[in-house]
């Protein structure tokens, strides 16, 4: 899926200007830039949150807090959700891999950040929403389950779902995205797969190419 990406904040200078960006579908894609580079608000445009020329927006977005009802559970929100057949094995192997089920009953306000997100991950999936926007979901989770994060990321995929993220950690980003995207000044300044359809970046040559273009 192809956007054609135009925004701007009341009066100020447009941060989008005709930016283009393929979503490759059933796949894992990771922005990457500076703080400010404008990676959330990308997100919103996509999702529609924030109006913009975007004549169809797509998706369910995750903001870095969850973006949940404080009072409500995850047994709550499951309940006022219609959630797809498909969908179903794929919630049920979530809650069961992150352990959700000794908190899937408390009130959001009570959770950690970490277990807030992997709630958040489980009510957007069940949202039966083909496009994931995950705004730095990797932020607010320890390294075990990070790990567990990434995995699950690609194994959504195979469910006919995409996801679009937005990530700090090149660590995480060259272990889970199948494409890379890193922004700057409202444009992209590099892509992986501009530069290598094919070609899996480690760590490192992210680091180098991070300090070149983003």
């Amino acid at each position: 899926m192809f956007f054609n990406i135009f925004f701007r904040y009341k009066k100020n200078e447009k941060l989008f200007d005709n930016m283009g960006i393929e979503i490759y579908e059933n796949k894992v894609n990771v922005i990457c830039g500076h703080n400010g580079a404008g990676k959330t608000t990308l997100l919103k445009v996509i999702s529609g949150i924030l109006p913009s020329g975007i004549s169809e927006p797509k998706g369910w977005y995750v903001p870095p807090t969850g973006g949940l009802i404080q009072h409500f559970s995850l047994k709550d929100h499951l309940k006022i959700l219609d959630i797809k057949e498909n969908d179903k094995e794929l919630v049920q192997e979530v809650i069961e891999l992150f352990d959700v089920a000794s908190f899937e009953k408390k009130q959001i306000c009570s959770l950690s950040t970490g277990q807030i997100m992997m709630v958040a991950l489980i009510v957007a999936i069940a949202s039966g929403n083909e496009l994931l926007l995950l705004d730095e979901p990797f932020g607010s989770l320890d390294p075990i389950n990070a790990e567990k994060l990434s995995s699950l990321l690609k194994k959504i995929c195979t469910f006919g779902k995409t996801v679009l993220i937005t990530s700090h950690d090149l660590y995480l980003s060259s272990e889970t995205a199948d494409v890379i995207y890193f922004i700057k000044k409202g444009k992209i300044s590099w892509s992986s797969i501009q530069e290598d359809k094919d070609k899996s970046f480690s760590v490192e040559e992210l680091k180098e190419r991070y300090i070149k273009y983003a």
